[in-house]
């Protein structure tokens, strides 16, 4: 996740002209993640602006997001009961996904 500070960075960037490379080295983040951020969040005429792209990420996250166990009242209660039975989520996840293969 970006910070206002990485994307004033980025903003400060492209009006210098600097590449993406460039701008990705100087705040410590992959070119990739910068390249994404500027292709997300630029605005309808190509700029870059950082209240719009901060605006446009904090909007993304915010969107609801239902976890499958929230939906599922059977896993849930296999979920709990295998909690209870003192296994770990991480055997918990292990078991289901060996289960749903079958």
């Amino acid at each position: 996740m970006l910070t206002v500070a990485d994307r004033t960075e980025i903003a400060v960037g492209r009006r210098a002209g600097m590449t993406v490379t460039a701008i990705a080295e100087q705040i410590g983040r992959d070119k990739s993640i910068v390249s994404r951020e500027i292709k997300r969040n630029a605005t309808k005429a190509g700029t870059y602006r950082v209240i719009h792209a901060d605006k446009q990420a904090k909007a993304r996250r915010a969107r609801p997001q239902t976890r499958t166990i929230d939906t599922d009242s059977v896993l849930a209660e296999r979920v709990r009961s295998d909690l209870r039975a003192s296994r770990t989520p991480r055997q918990i996840a292990g078991r289901l996904k060996l289960e749903s293969e079958d």
